[in-house]
């Protein structure tokens, strides 16, 4: 059962500036979790409703909902959960 992915407006500003072959990794990687939406890892405190996925030095920040995965951001590692507890802050 194929499930849909939904973008943030934040995760499509990164899918659109990044280098192809980062983006199509990530593509990739999102394809595979609407094949089987699972929380690979779930962060802690502020953000541990979200559930991040690695695809080398960059991580998918996603929620799960049924049938749905919710892509709420996309970044390189070193800024990425700094960047996160602002947006949920």
């Amino acid at each position: 059962m194929i499930c849909r992915i939904e973008l943030s407006r934040n995760a499509e500003k990164f899918l659109k500036k990044a280098p192809r072959d980062t983006a199509e990794r990530i593509h990739e990687r999102l394809r595979e979790l609407s094949e089987n939406p699972v929380c690979e890892e779930r962060l802690r405190g502020v953000l541990k409703e979200l559930c991040k996925s690695r695809v080398g030095s960059y991580r998918i920040a996603y929620l799960l909902r049924p049938c749905t995965v919710i892509v709420v951001d996309i970044g390189h590692r070193e800024k990425f959960y700094d960047k996160l507890k602002q947006l949920f802050k």
